[in-house]
Formats: structure tokens, sequence, C-alpha cells
């Protein structure tokens, strides 16, 4: 047991130094305890260069800065060879042992003026060897040699009587008896685990049952103990362990070949062992395929994009990955802000039916809205989630998944955003299909397959319809709305089919940017006006509308769910419930419609039709 040393500097700092100093004591293991550990620099940078990441500049400039902060632990001295050495020793700077050197045998033998004479020399040494002791040998029982098994196990009532022999006073508050009782211990009890959860498990159960009942509990403690190690000793690959020093490394031009495979070759992600066969020559019969396997998944991690799922361990590159499903016409970043309401608690999407029984279905439907529709993407709901791969590695920022179109025979590839950090979860890539089979208001249904990357997708069917729908309008300056005729022939919702007569009046309504849709109430206040009806007067102007009809407006807009437009309305200080059996809400909005020819807000001068 070491105590624990006082490492100055920043948190940053002293933390490095405490990785350095348990990395030289780890070196020491074997040393006496006051011996020195000596250790050059070049070979502490090398070391903490390759498990840290980044060039070896910044990694050398954070560890003198590390070292200088505490030279009171490690001293730090120039060889002959002109090589900077690192001294410290277990407990902290090493400080050299002084010997006393007062009676040593020249001082005895020869400084005194007057020697006392030498009459016998046997007296100071002999030619006779000494007698070499014999060692008898030690016998070991079978019990330590072959260990315990279960039938050798003694119960508690098999165990021999204790008689304890003390002369120390016996307190007070032990009664004695004709029949003394010990207290004892079960010895079940020294065969259980409490986790961090709080969670005890019974060692004496099959493996099987502990696992079915707290594999995941065991998992996560497992995990986060293993995060914990500084020295990251531990390989660790989804549920896949192994020790860090037995992992074999890939070299640089290794990872230059596999990177020019995905982008240049390949064009795709690409799977673990097509990366194994066609770049590292590692044969799928090789004994060791697995291990290799494993070896791959845990070195490409500091380098490339993982975009797998279980099952399907595939892998990209940065610049591969931000093209499949790229839209240009919206960033990531607003993307994950508009669908953020999801992760802050306002997922409805599970209200009807729970997760479980997304999951022991096997599929889910969702009615398309305008916006979904118009940029391809879908939100990362919790029901959609049921029936999606989940994450593999902690903190996976996407996966690549096919969607099969039954009907249409075909299928593409689509990114899975995962949630992370300020921003939510989506699908990107469905603009292709959305465009070119559907339209806002069909209903699709999404399912799993036996493949793990694989899902498909499904809309119902219906007769030849044409319809005048909305669309965007891009322009050099600005967008609009417009409105086109349209043939479709799916089953769509009629309350959210973007017609003339539902959403003709939004063009009264200023056009809204992607950067400015992040501003729901502002959002809220211009359908009141543009669709809302007048309920009060030009001093105080109030406009009324359904709560369905607003939701419905919105997802032209941007992803909303009921409950966040809900919440946005109760803590809007001018909005109220009129009346909710009607669902009517009412907002007071301090802004006039734009009046017909005002560009400002992007109106259209064409009639409404």
């Amino acid at each position: 047991m070491t105590t624990q040393l006082p490492f100055l500097g920043t948190p940053a700092e002293r933390a490095l130094a405490e990785q350095i100093h348990e990395v030289l004591r780890l070196q020491a293991r074997f040393y006496a305890k006051e011996a020195p550990i000596r250790q050059s620099l070049k070979n502490i940078i090398s070391y903490f260069a390759a498990r840290r990441g980044g060039d070896e500049t910044s990694v050398t400039q954070e560890i003198v800065a590390a070292l200088n902060a505490n030279q009171d632990i490690f001293a730090q001295a120039i060889t002959d060879d002109d090589e900077f050495v690192i001294t410290t020793s277990v407990h902290g700077k090493y400080v050299p042992l002084a010997f006393d050197r007062a009676h040593s045998l020249a001082n005895r033998m020869y400084e005194p003026e007057n020697p006392l004479p030498v009459d016998d020399i046997s007296v100071v040494f002999t030619t006779n060897r000494p007698t070499v002791p014999t060692i008898e040998p030690v016998y070991i029982s079978d019990y330590w040699l072959h260990g315990a098994t279960s039938s050798e196990t003694m119960s508690i009532d098999d165990m021999p009587d204790i008689e304890i022999v003390s002369d120390a006073p016996i307190p007070d508050d032990i009664i004695i008896g004709s029949q003394p009782k010990v207290k004892t211990v079960n010895p079940r009890d020294a065969m259980r685990i409490n986790l961090p959860q709080g969670i005890s498990i019974d060692l004496a159960q099959p493996t099987p049952n502990i696992m079915q009942q707290h594999g995941d509990a065991i998992i996560s403690a497992l995990r986060g103990t293993i995060e914990k190690d500084s020295l990251k000793r531990i390989a660790v690959f989804g549920n896949q362990v192994a020790l860090e020093r037995d992992v074999r490394t890939f070299s640089k031009n290794e990872i230059r070949q596999i990177t020019d495979y995905i982008e240049n070759e390949v064009s795709n992600p690409v799977t673990d062992s097509d990366i194994l066969q066609n770049v590292i020559r590692v044969s799928n019969r090789a004994v060791d395929f697995e291990r290799q396997r494993f070896a791959l998944n845990f070195r490409l991690l500091k380098d490339l994009e993982f975009v797998g799922v279980n099952g399907a361990n595939l892998w990209a590159t940065r610049k591969l990955l931000d093209k499949i499903g790229a839209n240009k016409r919206i960033k990531a970043a607003d993307m994950g802000a508009l669908v953020l309401h999801l992760e802050e608690g306002f997922d409805d999407s599970v209200n009807v039916n729970s997760v479980e029984s997304i999951q022991a279905k096997g599929s889910v439907s969702h009615t398309l809205t305008y916006f979904e529709w118009e940029y391809g993407i879908l939100p990362l709901t919790k029901a959609l989630a049921a029936v999606l791969p989940e994450p593999v590695i902690n903190r996976q920022s996407a996966a690549v998944v096919t969607f099969d179109v039954p009907q249409a025979n075909y299928s593409f590839v689509i990114n899975v955003r995962f949630p992370a950090g300020a921003r939510g979860g989506w699908l990107q890539g469905f603009d292709e299909f959305f465009q070119s089979m559907l339209v806002p208001g069909a209903l699709i249904t999404i399912s799993r397959t036996n493949q793990p990357n694989v899902i498909n997708i499904s809309y119902g069917e219906a007769e030849d319809r044409i319809e005048s729908l909305l669309v965007v309008e891009e322009g050099k300056k600005k967008s609009k709305f417009i409105f086109a005729e349209r043939s479709f022939n799916c089953i769509v919702d009629d309350d959210v089919l973007p017609t003339v007569s539902n959403v003709g009046r939004i063009r009264r309504i200023k056009f809204f940017e992607l950067s400015e849709r992040k501003n729901l109430e502002a959002l809220v206040e211009a359908i009141f006006v543009g669709f809302g009806e007048k309920a009060g007067t030009k001093q105080e102007p109030l406009y009324q509308i359904e709560f369905e009809q607003l939701f419905n407006l919105l997802t032209i807009y941007r992803s909303v769910s009921r409950n966040y437009l809900l919440h946005i309305l109760h803590e809007h200080a001018e909005c109220r419930l009129v009346n909710s059996a009607a669902g009517l809400w009412e907002c007071k909005v301090n802004v006039a419609v734009p009046e017909r020819g005002n560009t400002s807000f992007g109106y259209d001068d064409e009639d409404e039709e």
C-alpha cells in the first residue's frame, strides 16, 4: 500500500504526474523500497505519446510541465551520454542512503596509529569451508495444489469447535453462560458481491442465471471500472476485452492503406473482415482470426470512424461519413438543435405504444411531416430507436444502415446520427425516396429484418391522386413557399397533407430560414397571426387556433413533439388555453399581419387560391 503523494500544478499536470509516477512504480515493483527508480525522459514521452494520441511535441510539453511542477518528487539529471534522466522512488523523491563508514574494515585495520597485533591469522580469515545447512522439503496439501471442490467444502455444521484462549479481560457486555453462543458468519455472505448500482448478487447461482438477471448491470460496472484505469491497461471494444499489451498494433503505413482502401477503392463503409483479408492479408481461416479482428477494431478507434452495429462492424473515414446522407440545405448543427427537445424529456412517441411492445412487434408506424419530407430526415425518437440497432461502443456518433423498400425492390444507405452532447439524434439520407415515392402526410412503417444492419421501410398504397401541394422555391437571395401539382399513390393523413385548403395562408407568414426555426416561440406567434382567428381589438390583438392545427403547421418548419409544443404554450406569457375540450388556444401577439407586397416577409404577390 502506497501513500498518496502531494502532486502539484494544474489539474491536468497533477493527473499526468500521477500517471508518470504510477508507470515508474510499476517498473520498480520488485525493487527495494528505498531504491531509486530511473527512466529516461525519451522513453517516458514515447510511452505516453502512443497511449494518449497526438504528436510527440505536444506530449513532450505536457510531460515537461508536469515534471517541472513536481520537482520535489521527480529529480532530473543529465547523464554522460547527454540523456535526460528522471529519478524518483516509491515514496516520492529519491533520497540516497547515508552510509556510516566510520567502522569500515579499512578504517579499523589501517587508520589506527598503533593497531593491535594479530597472534592468530585464523581469527581474521580461514580456508575451512563452512557447513552448508540442509534445506528440508516443504509438503503442500493437495487442497492448495488442485483447488477446493464443491465436495470438499465444509458446511457450518461440520466445522470443529474452536477454543479461544486469551488473557485479555472479558468485556461486560458479553453474557457468560453454561453454553456460550458464538456469532458465526453465514458462508453464503462471503459468496455475494455488491455492484455500484446497489445490486447484491449471489455467486452461488449458476452463471447463466446470474448473467440473465444481472448481465447488463455487471457489464456496466466492469466497463466503469475499466474506464477509470488511468493507464488504460485493458483494451475494450463493445463487450469484448483483452489486456492491452497482448493486442497487436498496426503501423502508420497499414493505417494509411486501410484509409485509402475505404475512401478510394470501395467508397463505402467496410467491414472489419474485409479490411483484414484485403488490406492486412489475414485469411479468415487463420487460427487467430478473431484475435486479429479484435485488435483491428480496437486500434482503429483512434484513426477512423466506427459506424457499425452489433453483428456488422463497419468502418469509415470522417470525410466519407459526412457524405453519407448529406443534405447541403441543412447543417448538422442546425438539425441537432431542432431535435434536441427529444433528449430534454419531450419525446412522446411511446405514449401510446411502449418501447417493449414496439420491440416485441419489431415495427413502428410514422406519419411523415412536411419538414421530414422536404429535407429527407427522420428524428430519432424512442419509438424509432426501438427497432433500430443500438450503438456498439461508448460515445459512438453514427451508424450506417441499409434501408430496403420491398414495394420498389431497391435499397439505399442511411446515416443514423446518435444523440451527443447538446444535440439530438436523427436519420438522414431519405431525400430521393421521400421525394420520388411519397408526399407529406404519408403513413410509413419501419421494421427490423434478420440482418443486423438492414431495415425495411414500406408505405400504404392507394389509387393515383393529384393535388396542389406546398413546396419550397429556392431563390438566390431568399426562398419562399409556393404550390405545385403533384401526383402520388400512397395513403396519407389529409389533415397533414399540405394542400392549399389546409396551409394556403402560409404565404402570409414570413419565410423562416433554418437557423431562425430554433426559436419556437417566434414560429408559434407567426402561425397565430397568419392562421388564427381574430378575437381581440386593434389595441389588444388576440388570435385563436386549435392545438392540432397549430401542431401540423409547426411540422412544416421543423421537428417538434406535441409535449414540447404544450410546454412552449404554457411557458409563453401571452398564450392560454381557452377551451380544453376543443383544444383551442388563444395568444396575444403584438405583430401585425404583413401587407400584400411586403417583400421583407417573403410574401407572394399572387392571389390566394
